[in-house]
């Protein structure tokens, strides 16, 4: 099946490119163009001329490459169940009325952030209301951006990445307000408050746990701990480094040959560096798997390949192609290109 994908891939050319997450299959990432987190493949994919993006990854990521693709390109996904529940735990109908209660009880501007990590309705929810999307990359950066002009931001849905990133601005707990997802609002005083978390996670780094780090460490008392902050407060703040997809990946690959890792974050990934990084020691915390992220298996991405081929024959239609409904596309592109100006810029 492998030969069979890679053969229909050469015969389709520089026609098609193949994105995918470090999270995929093995099979998966051998025959991918380009490989990164969330927001690597959201500017590789805006960068490509190539006809057809096939999307190693899930539902919310293929969604973002048919947003930032022109007009002649396409976008297929394997498979369409490939979701995030993540992305699930907020709608643009509740973020809406969470936002018109915000700006009704607190005294400044109440800016939309959201997550890579959430579907098209929610970046065009961010793109009408002047806020844009953030990753776990670029999350501190993106929200500094609107505090320095003293407006107050409304995060979601990633309620961890939101207090990690608080606490690396070093705004003070009694300026942040949980938003339950009920609609309850948890802290001090809302009308003060700078940072509005939602509460929704990953249920991938939700599993790594404090005893995780103790047991790594006494068993290993050299070992230096790197998360993802999707991961708990508190597994964060225990950590010597947290940081997005591609940080932990650099940051193990410049390491001195000898060291030992202990990493949380998809265990695939984490068996994939142990492997590639044979000169370290690398050991997750534990083994927490995107069983999303495992839907993208190689006979469907072979279908997916082979659907093009008679398409662009004449002989069927492309199967699971990527749309953005026109009426969010234009409000969703805004708060993407808008995340990718604010990081891109000198």
């Amino acid at each position: 099946m492998n030969d069979d994908a890679a053969k229909i891939k050469h015969r389709l050319g520089s026609s098609v490119v193949i994105p995918a997450h470090h999270y995929e299959l093995d099979e998966i990432v051998e025959l991918a163009d380009f490989l990164g987190d969330s927001y690597k493949l959201a500017v590789d994919c805006s960068k490509t001329r190539a006809e057809y993006i096939v999307f190693g990854g899930v539902s919310f990521m293929a969604e973002g490459a048919a947003l930032l693709a022109g007009p002649d390109q396409k976008v297929l996904i394997p498979d369409p169940q490939a979701g995030c529940p993540m992305a699930q735990m907020i709608t643009a109908p509740r973020a809406k009325a969470v936002h018109e209660h915000l700006s009704s009880c607190c005294d400044r501007q109440i800016i939309p952030i959201v997550y890579m990590n959430s579907h098209a309705d929610m970046k065009a929810f961010c793109g009408v209301h002047g806020g844009t999307v953030c990753t776990s990359s670029n999350a501190s950066k993106i929200v500094k951006r609107f505090l320095d002009e003293d407006k107050s931001v409304f995060f979601s849905p990633d309620f961890n990445l939101g207090i990690n990133t608080a606490n690396d601005l070093g705004i003070p707990r009694h300026e942040v307000v949980t938003v339950r997802r009920d609609g309850t609002l948890e802290g001090d005083d809302p009308s003060s408050a700078r940072l509005f978390l939602w509460d929704g996670f990953c249920h991938v780094h939700k599993t790594f746990t404090l005893d995780d780090i103790t047991r790594l460490r006494s068993s290993h008392p050299d070992i230096q701990i790197i998360v993802h902050p999707e991961c708990e407060e508190a597994v964060v703040t225990a950590s010597d480094y947290a940081g997005s997809t591609a940080m932990i990946y650099n940051t193990v690959k410049d390491a001195a040959p000898g060291t030992t890792w202990g990493i949380g974050t998809e265990y695939r990934f984490v068996a994939r560096m142990a492997q590639t990084f044979s000169d370290k020691t690398i050991i997750p915390l534990r083994e927490s798997i995107c069983h999303d992220m495992s839907r993208i298996t190689l006979e469907k991405l072979t279908t997916s390949l082979r659907s093009i081929e008679t398409f662009t024959r004449g002989e069927g239609p492309l199967i699971h192609q990527v749309t953005v409904p026109e009426a969010l596309k234009k409000d969703a592109t805004t708060a993407l290109q808008r995340m990718i100006d604010i990081v891109e810029e000198a």
